[in-house]
């Protein structure tokens, strides 16, 4: 007996792949929680903008006395925005009554599906719309993840 019993070194070949694949699972599922973390932090800084602008749009009403477009008002509008850039935005009134935040998601390379899905689940909550929805003939509607446009009514 004592001649077949010998020491062993190292690990075997099937115990270093079972160790090989659980670290390959766990990293894999530690890049879809990054994945999902990053897009929920997009969907938060373009709803945050859109606070931001539609807070802009309210004080240069107010100082102006009407809404402002969008061409004619870029830097006024640039201004009270804090100079960011208004690259994605569009300003939309409708006479005097109400205006709305349009934010283009097809403008910016690398908007995922995931970064629309986000803004979907805060629609309800946070005053985003469908594209068109805000307008007085129609009854608004909560944006939805196929939209590649989003918008907030300003009052």
């Amino acid at each position: 007996m004592a001649g077949n019993a010998r020491k062993r070194k190292g690990f075997s070949l099937v115990e270093l792949l079972i160790v090989i694949i659980i670290i390959g699972i766990l990293a894999s599922a530690m890049l879809l929680l990054m994945g999902t973390a990053e897009d929920k932090a997009e969907a938060t800084a373009i709803l945050s903008d859109m606070r931001s602008m539609k807070s802009a749009m309210i004080i240069f009403k107010l100082e102006k006395g009407r809404w402002p477009e969008r061409t004619s008002d870029d830097a006024e509008i640039q201004r009270l925005f804090g100079g960011a850039s208004l690259e994605n935005f569009d300003l939309v009134s409708s006479g005097d009554e109400y205006a709305y935040v349009l934010y283009d998601l097809s403008k910016n390379k690398g908007k995922s599906d995931g970064v629309r899905e986000k803004l979907a689940l805060m629609a309800d909550s946070s005053g985003l719309l469908k594209k068109g929805s805000s307008v007085p003939s129609a009854t608004p509607e909560s944006y939805t993840a196929d939209g590649a446009e989003v918008e907030m009514k300003v009052h």
